[in-house]
């Protein structure tokens, strides 16, 4: 049995006489791929900040690592990678080494340089996730899903034990994101990384995880891709006329 990354419980939260999480029970184990997907406005992103400390739950508990999240100070055991990455700034002055170096500021505090160790930490990410050839190029310069690869080296660095994505393909050629999808399954095999991703494309989310979590203000279903497609989950979702495209490879 693996421990449970990331626990949640009975959980709950309002903006307002508004309800956008209902009683949402969850556990992520160590080593998994989880998908969540949803409608627009399904809650998603508020959940995100729910497990990022950004939002703190109407109602219920969070735990990460066995750690209730607002005792959670072990920051550097989770990397997050945001939406919207390709939309970089083209004109900010950082090479790809820098800018994965700035994922350890955290660990390392603005004003200490960073040392051997450091450097190494950086060296280890761009291999990872396979962009030493980049490192000294300007992120701007770059292609979208050199962008992404580069953000995910910098989610990386801090040797993470959970890595959160949000929306990580949005604005990515069907290509790179073959790619991208190859990386978390080297990143998940090899070093062990639990991943946690939220998207709303569906077809290709349930090709690619080890399990589904659906939301819509509920939880709806939790469980593998082959059970999602086998039951009801996909109309009760989004409507009795729902269909996915299945996208070509």
């Amino acid at each position: 049995m693996h421990e449970p990354i990331l626990e949640l419980s009975h959980v709950s939260f309002s903006y307002g006489a508004k309800i956008v999480l209902d009683d949402i029970n969850l556990t992520i184990e160590s080593g998994d791929f989880l998908g969540i997907v949803g409608p627009n406005g399904s809650g998603k992103s508020t959940l995100l900040k729910i497990l990022m400390g950004l939002l703190r739950p109407s109602a219920g508990t969070v735990k990460l690592f066995g750690i209730e999240r607002h005792l959670f100070r072990q920051w550097t055991r989770v990397g997050y990678v945001a939406q919207n990455v390709t939309a970089f700034n083209h004109g900010f002055p950082a090479t790809v080494e820098e800018a994965v170096m700035s994922g350890l500021t955290a660990a390392l505090g603005i004003f200490k340089r960073p040392g051997r160790p450091e450097r190494q930490m950086v060296e280890d990410a761009l291999e990872n996730a396979g962009v030493c050839d980049l490192k000294t190029r300007m992120v701007g310069e770059l292609s979208g899903g050199q962008q992404q690869r580069v953000f995910i080296a910098r989610a990386l660095v801090s040797r993470p034990q959970l890595l959160i994505l949000d929306e990580p393909t949005v604005g990515v050629d069907v290509d790179a994101q073959e790619r991208f999808y190859e990386l978390l399954t080297t990143l998940r095999k090899e070093q062990g990384i639990t991943l946690l991703m939220v998207s709303h494309d569906i077809g290709v989310v349930t090709e690619q995880v080890q399990s589904v979590a659906c939301l819509n203000k509920k939880l709806y279903f939790h469980g593998s891709p082959a059970e999602f497609w086998s039951g009801d989950t996909l109309s009760r979702l989004y409507g009795s006329k729902a269909r996915v495209l299945h996208h070509a490879h």
